[in-house]
């Protein structure tokens, strides 16, 4: 039996594409949504999307991030990088407040624009409000790949910054990085553009005896990464995400790094 000191355990059997969000949601398939749109160039929506963003939610969600979810910020020089130029930023999905801390604590005040799965914009009545805080919903279609690749090259021409979680699915509190493809870094080789890590890590709260406090997070930016021109795009592609995966993983494995949640794999013969 446990003891009150034990951390929660979850079992997970593939470490590609397990989930552990648990948000329930019915994707829409963005391809065969006619009146999807990636792009929005009326004056109104524009405006709108400029006081959602900074009116809104970025004054809440800063509120949020003091009160439940501090964040401490490590290499304040990278960060200084990544509010002057229009950087790819990488980053592992440790927690829900993924979808925004990033925005509030690396890039303000520059926009950041998030590269997210169907899912976001696929809760009724709430499509045009993700998209305003920047959501860049994936294509699975040639058409559709087209249009997003469309609205994702506007987006780094604007000058924003481009928000990538490469593991794609959120384990709560995972303390390690888990493996993934090279395919999101064809972004940054075809678009010429620098790119920046940053890993969370999790600190244990002092007094927490039973550990029933949640940890603090502490989040360490990278230095720049740059696609080596001189390569065909596919090995610049594998070697760019090669240098990114060894410094995540490098960073994950420092020392206070507080498994908070206990991840343990299935055994395949069990």
């Amino acid at each position: 039996m446990a003891n009150k000191t034990s951390p929660r355990i979850i079992y997970y059997q593939d470490p590609l594409n397990d989930d552990f969000a648990n948000n329930n949601i019915q994707t829409i398939n963005i391809e065969q949504d006619a009146k999807f749109r990636y792009i929005h160039n009326n004056i109104i929506w524009r405006i709108g999307s400029f006081l959602v963003y900074y009116g809104f939610a970025i004054p809440i969600l800063t509120i949020f991030l003091m009160i439940f979810h501090p964040v401490k910020v490590k290499n304040k020089k990278a960060r200084k990088f990544i509010r002057k130029n229009a950087v790819f930023l990488y980053g592992n999905h440790s927690h829900f407040s993924d979808a925004f801390m990033p925005n509030l604590k690396l890039c303000l005040p520059r926009r950041a624009s998030i590269i997210s799965s169907p899912d976001a914009v696929s809760i009724k009545g709430l499509k045009n409000f993700v998209q305003m805080l920047g959501a860049i919903p994936l294509a699975t279609s040639v058409r559709g790949t087209k249009n997003f690749l469309q609205a994702l090259e506007l987006r780094h021409q604007q000058g924003r910054v481009i928000l990538i979680y490469p593991e794609a699915h959120i384990w709560p509190y995972y303390t390690d990085i888990r493996p993934f493809v090279d395919t999101s870094f064809y972004y940054p080789v075809k678009f010429n553009a620098p790119v920046i890590a940053f890993v969370t890590t999790y600190q244990k709260r002092k007094f927490d005896k039973y550990n029933k406090r949640k940890p603090k997070a502490i989040v360490t930016i990278s230095d720049a990464f740059f696609p080596d021109s001189t390569l065909p795009r596919k090995v610049a592609q594998k070697k760019l995400r090669d240098e990114v995966y060894q410094w995540m993983i490098t960073t994950a494995h420092q020392k206070d790094n507080y498994a908070y949640i206990q991840y343990i794999q299935k055994d395949s013969t069990n």
